[in-house]
């Protein structure tokens, strides 16, 4: 396999991954009136636990993942890019990669430990607390995530490493890390869907169709 298939290789199954991952941690109950007790009791069941374990080991590797995808998209851009937009991707794409780790580690942090520690005793007040700082920390991952979508498709439109139409779903993604802090939950759909619709052109794209250097 050439560099530009191992790229998307790479952001396919970042996106796999991540809906996986998104999709076993399980859905913490409505923090309206009456959240305290809800959360006490969520977080005493030892499926939930259970679940947010295993969804923050798979979002954790998702991460890297995230983190090696922006590098090897940079590496790429390389071919066209001097600078400028390709470190734009790189920087934000590892910053993106980091900070989902933190906030995916912090949004089933109240689980884990409860799995983890059997003299642990789940506080509603305290889970929260933590999903609050951890929704935050996700919601700067997606800006960093859509600067990076948008960076990668800015600088496409000479590099021609996927199709042009690409650039609308870019645009889709940039514009939910807009307003990720009240949708950061639209993200979580909209980014892998675009990491695995750039992966696979990349991977399908033949060799022959690749730019030539600058």
């Amino acid at each position: 396999m050439t560099r530009r298939q191992w790229t998307g290789l790479a952001g396919i199954l970042f996106g796999a991954l991540m809906v996986i991952g998104v999709t076993t941690s399980g859905t913490t109950p409505d923090t309206g009136t009456g959240a305290v007790e809800r959360y006490t009791k969520y977080w005493a069941d030892g499926g939930h636990q259970d679940r947010a374990a295993l969804g923050s080991i798979l979002l954790t590797y998702a991460c890297v993942l995230l983190a090696l995808f922006s590098a090897a998209l940079g590496s790429l851009l390389s071919r066209t890019e001097d600078g400028g937009l390709r470190s734009v991707v790189l920087s934000t794409g590892t910053a993106a990669a980091a900070t989902l780790a933190a906030g995916a580690a912090l949004l089933n942090g109240v689980g884990i430990a409860a799995a983890e520690s059997s003299g642990y005793a789940p506080d509603g007040s305290q889970a929260l607390l933590v999903e609050a700082i951890g929704y935050y920390t996700a919601a700067t991952a997606m800006m960093m995530a859509g600067a990076m979508a948008v960076a990668f498709s800015l600088a496409n439109r000479r590099a021609r490493l996927v199709p042009q139409w690409t650039t609308v779903l870019s645009g889709l993604l940039g514009l939910v890390a807009l307003g990720s802090i009240f949708v950061a939950w639209i993200g979580f759909m909209v980014l892998p869907v675009w990491s695995v619709v750039i992966g696979v052109c990349l991977l399908v794209r033949r060799q022959s169709e690749d730019p030539a250097p600058a």
